[in-house]
């Protein structure tokens, strides 16, 4: 009878360290998937220097003043356009630049 008992607590404790091991590994890539796909979304950012939006930026300006000089309040609300793009990627550039340098100090 003693023997049935340890065979039954043997199995439960195999069974409950099977279940345990199976949720970590499965926590695990889960993990893992998730680091691979924002390392996936990182690299298909348009990263660009403070030169190469001012580049762009300009380009556009041109674009705009040569096709669109018949209509001025498009052709202003397009530059503004252009001028928050424009801003948005220097910001997520220094940003970016900024982590690089000084990452954030553990507490």
């Amino acid at each position: 009878m003693e023997l049935f008992f340890l065979i039954i607590i043997l199995v439960v404790v195999g069974l409950a360290f099977y279940f345990s091991r199976k949720e970590k590994t499965l926590t695990a890539q889960n993990k893992r998937d998730t680091n691979v796909h924002k390392k996936e979304s990182y690299a298909e950012e348009d990263i660009m220097s403070y030169g190469q939006v001012q580049d762009r930026r300009n380009i556009l300006f041109k674009v705009i003043e040569n096709n669109l000089s018949d209509h001025p309040e498009q052709s202003e609300q397009l530059k503004q356009i252009i001028n928050d793009w424009a801003d948005l990627k220097i910001k997520v550039f220094e940003e970016r630049r900024s982590w690089v340098r000084s990452p954030k100090k553990k507490s």
